[in-house]
């Protein structure tokens, strides 16, 4: 008997992807920066969306994080393609913290970079899409068995500062309430500088 994992979807995880100088950077940025409330809790708060080009003054992010999109990109699309950061955020969080269900619009590849450890009940979650091809009923009790196929939920065993986590753009992802310490990642979209199928090419990116 062989089981096909068809149709999987990913998620990549890079431990200690940024250095103490850059992780300072950033965090020093987002000190400096007007942020703003989310919309349900004070406990949350971002900064202004940054274009590329701002991304690119403030560290040399772009040419950091090239290879692990190229590399995740090529999961999704079976190319290694040129990508740009298209817009990247702060986010910190204080205890109580949380942010609800979402996904993100307008791009394909989406990260987190996480500038300090996360409490174990900040961790990111990330959802089955609601509705589609899943079966009506469930079968959920004290003896069934979580299993990848009949799961709801994912969540990384740890998140620590300096990890990258990249995941697909329409991905339902959430924070559940923080009952650590402060939490401050940072949030951004990627896209492809083109995609081709057959005679048809789109391009993503301003010259």
């Amino acid at each position: 008997m062989h089981i096909e994992n068809l149709f999987p979807t990913p998620v990549m995880r890079v431990p200690a992807a940024l250095d103490e100088a850059l992780i300072q950077t950033l965090v020093e940025h987002i000190r400096e920066q007007p942020r703003h409330h989310n919309t349900q809790t004070n406990l949350l708060t971002h900064t202004e969306p940054m274009s590329a080009r701002e991304v690119a003054e403030i560290a040399d992010l772009p040419a950091l994080l090239q290879p692990y999109l190229r590399d995740f990109g090529f999961l999704l699309f079976g190319e290694n393609l040129d990508w740009t950061i298209k817009e990247m955020w702060m986010n910190v969080s204080s205890t109580g913290g949380h942010q609800l269900i979402h996904s993100h619009a307008n791009s394909f590849i989406s990260a987190v970079l996480y500038l300090t450890d996360v409490h174990p009940s900040a961790r990111t979650i990330f959802h089955r899409s609601m509705g589609g091809a899943d079966f009506v009923f469930t079968n959920k009790h004290a003896d069934s068995a979580t299993t990848p196929y009949n799961a709801d939920r994912w969540v990384p065993e740890e998140l620590n500062r300096g990890d990258l986590l990249l995941f697909p753009s329409y991905m339902l992802h959430a924070v559940p309430p923080n009952q650590g310490e402060e939490r401050i990642t940072v949030a951004l979209n990627a896209l492809p500088h083109r995609l081709k199928s057959w005679d048809y090419e789109v391009n993503f990116v301003q010259e």
